[in-house]
């Protein structure tokens, strides 16, 4: 399925994206924001990518470049941080919606801190989520990732992480993931602003109060093998005891999987995942 490059507006200046889909009156729009050392290329890997099997469903999906990637590199520091970023996502969010004007709504999703973005727009922002689905973010860190993440905070405006080692974290053992992805993965690597990164080490701390806002539908993927986030039943449990305001609440786990899900062999059936979740958040 064909995707094409788009760009929305914001107050602060133009965000990029990719787009695939109807452009005009969808059934529903699929916002997706990725994670952290990647861009909107994640969701664009492929016949079993998010823009490829949502457009297939006459769904419009809207892979944006987070503020600090794509165009969004050109942004002022101050609108790199959490805050800054949820105020220009929600305003394109906005933007989008109104341009593409869904029959149905909008769902939300997120990887990783995309996830942790996602989740902030729908407890702050102003839009009417139809639902809000997330992967690779948790409550409780594995043993000694916090400490290593804290440790790449500094002065430098980004930090790059070496392919290998970002390999050796988003990746699952092997035997879930083609080795094919590991060169794929090195070439979507982008550098990560440096005000995000403040704000990821303290994720854990700020995630109950974010989901005690969210009111919207909400699904959480845990992917068993993420050397990131703890994703026992304890870990999922209590992830899930957070979102006292949500309209429901669905946590799985994903077994055969690393942190980025996307790039494993079960790219596929988690993206289904996520778009049945869409279809039922959408009323269809």
């Amino acid at each position: 399925m064909k995707t094409e490059d788009c760009f929305v507006d914001t107050p602060a200046g133009r965000l990029s994206g990719r787009l695939s889909g109807p452009k005009s009156r969808p059934r529903g729009l699929v916002v997706a924001l990725h994670g952290g050392t990647y861009d909107a290329g994640y969701y664009d890997m492929g016949p079993d990518s998010l823009l490829s099997l949502g457009a297939a469903l006459d769904l419009c999906v809207l892979a944006l470049d987070r503020p600090g990637y794509g165009l969004g590199r050109a942004l002022d520091s101050r609108w790199l941080s959490f805050d800054g970023q949820v105020q220009l996502l929600a305003a394109a969010l906005d933007r989008a919606a109104g341009d593409i004007d869904p029959e149905t709504g909008v769902v939300l999703m997120g990887h990783s801190i995309g996830g942790m973005l996602a989740l902030r727009v729908a407890a702050e922002a102003k839009q009417a989520l139809r639902g809000v689905e997330v992967s690779g973010i948790g409550l409780q860190w594995r043993p000694g990732m916090q400490e290593l993440w804290s440790s790449f905070v500094g002065d430098q405006a980004a930090i790059d992480v070496p392919p290998q080692a970002h390999a050796h974290v988003m990746f699952g053992p092997p035997g879930t993931y083609a080795e094919s992805r590991l060169a794929l993965d090195a070439q979507l690597l982008r550098p990560m602003p440096m005000p995000e990164l403040m704000d990821v080490v303290r994720w854990a701390d700020a995630f109950p109060s974010v989901a005690r806002g969210v009111t919207a539908p909400v699904s959480i993927t845990f992917p068993e093998n993420d050397n990131i986030w703890m994703t026992d039943a304890d870990a999922r449990a209590c992830a899930a005891a957070l979102f006292t305001h949500a309209a429901s609440v669905r946590v799985e786990l994903l077994p055969q999987a690393g942190h980025c899900i996307e790039l494993h062999k079960r790219a596929r059936s988690y993206c289904l995942r996520q778009l049945a979740f869409a279809e039922e958040c959408l009323g269809y």
